[in-house]
């Protein structure tokens, strides 16, 4: 008994797993914003939630909602498109937009018990996958509070489970759901930038002798 025990627990050990993400929305070059001397400040207001999208039994997720927040903020400020930007509902301003953003991850969480256990059972010889969905939304307010866009994307995340996919380990699910969520707000900002709902003013041009 002792020697199954140690056998599955060195299994459980040399155990991988390996995230890929669906790539349903893909890379998006931002405009540049270097022409405009002034531009929109906007106080974020962002969830995570797991279900599905806008059902009102979806369950708010703090702990994935703190882990993205880093990466919102570097996303924010990487994209050039705001002069100030918070996510702290406290330190909004007169005169902010309001972005409204919530990521619901839903997916067949049924099937992926089902095939989680029957890999376990196989002391992961025989491999499974789970697949999450996300669902990100964006609303857009204006400084008093009169919605001017809504717009979404989906993404997904498959995730392979066996000791086959040890050489593929890097490829983690904290790396895949940082890529996902990375591009799908990356495309939402664009297509906010392509509609020019937000006020910009241009520099103006340098006077000719």
């Amino acid at each position: 008994m002792k020697l199954k025990m140690l056998g599955a627990a060195l299994a459980l050990s040399l155990a991988g797993c390996a995230s890929f993400p669906g790539d349903q929305v893909a890379e998006t070059k931002l405009p540049s914003m270097a022409a405009y001397q002034q531009r929109p400040s906007v106080f974020v207001d962002f969830d995570f939630y797991q279900g599905q999208p806008g059902a009102t039994n979806a369950v708010e997720i703090p702990q994935a909602k703190e882990q993205l927040k880093p990466q919102l903020e570097n996303l924010l400020r990487d994209s050039g498109m705001f002069s100030r930007y918070t996510l702290d509902e406290f330190q909004k301003q007169p005169g902010d937009y309001t972005l409204k953003l919530k990521v619901y991850n839903h997916g067949s969480s049924g099937a992926a018990m089902v095939g989680g256990f029957i890999t376990g059972f196989t002391l992961f010889i025989i491999p499974s996958t789970a697949k999450d969905e996300y669902t990100m939304t964006l609303e857009v307010l204006d400084e008093k509070g009169q919605p001017l866009l809504a717009r979404q994307n989906d993404e997904s995340i498959r995730t392979w489970f066996g000791i086959w996919f040890l050489p593929m380990a890097g490829n983690t699910p904290k790396d895949a759901a940082a890529d996902a969520f990375g591009r799908q707000f990356n495309a939402l900002l664009k297509q906010l930038a392509d509609q020019q709902v937000l006020k910009y003013a241009q520099r103006p041009s340098p006077l000719r002798a």
